[in-house]
């Protein structure tokens, strides 16, 4: 096999992985609406088709459990038109993911091995919606949790995922964000105090707010000319 050698000076663009999570109703899937299109929106919460209607270039598929998602993977295979892919309700996903795997084995609770097959499930599932010709966007629901540093109580906001499917994010993110809603604003934040938030910006360019657009998130981060 020839080795290829890519010059990372030569390198304009490449498609943004991205995972965004905040609190219900703080507008994660109409922030999906300035993405890059053609926008493939993967609905698993549900209300994308009211909160997205009449905009030009976005194609919706509701799906409901882990068969049709797996359908609509394959049918994904055959798409090379889409400028961004986004997954809409992950968390929740993952939630009824973990609850049909349960049923399956008759169980009323996940032992190691069904924690297992949940996390080998979403990491095919992740894989697959990796395409080299477009961004992907997942959203995710917020948690808070409270951790004890230098005896002081801190809150602590990550996505509302299994350490195991959170890890399997990160790896292949470039950024991980918050947005934020307050008094009628909305911001996306990419960088945190320590113990503040989980979040992530492997280039270095984003500020700790910015405005929630993710065409404009995106050029931020990447090279668009080649540096001589």
């Amino acid at each position: 096999m020839a080795v290829q050698v890519i010059k990372a000076r030569e390198i304009k663009t490449r498609p943004v992985r991205v995972l965004i999570y905040g609190e219900p109703g703080a507008g994660k899937t109409t922030l999906l609406a300035t993405a890059l299109r053609p926008l493939l929106v993967i609905d698993f919460e549900g209300g994308s088709d009211i909160r997205l209607a009449g905009q030009d270039q976005i194609d919706i598929v509701l799906v409901h459990s882990r068969k049709e998602l797996e359908e609509v993977l394959k049918w994904l295979k055959t798409q090379n038109t889409y400028k961004t892919i986004a997954f809409d309700g992950f968390s929740i996903y993952v939630q009824q993911a973990l609850r049909e795997i349960l049923e399956e084995r008759s169980k009323s609770s996940p032992t190691f091995y069904e924690w297992g097959l949940l996390s080998s499930h979403m990491r095919d599932v992740i894989l697959a919606l990796l395409k080299p010709t477009a961004n992907t966007v997942f959203t995710a629901l917020i948690k808070e949790e409270e951790r004890q540093e230098n005896g002081q109580t801190i809150r602590y906001k990550r996505p509302d995922l299994p350490k195991a499917i959170r890890n399997q994010l990160r790896a292949i993110t470039d950024i991980e964000g918050v947005l934020y809603a307050k008094d009628g604003q909305r911001f996306l934040g990419f960088t945190a105090p320590k113990g503040g938030a989980e979040v992530k910006d492997r280039s270095g360019r984003l500020s700790h707010q910015e405005e929630p657009d993710l065409a404009k998130v995106f050029s931020k981060i990447f090279i668009r000319e080649v540096s001589q």
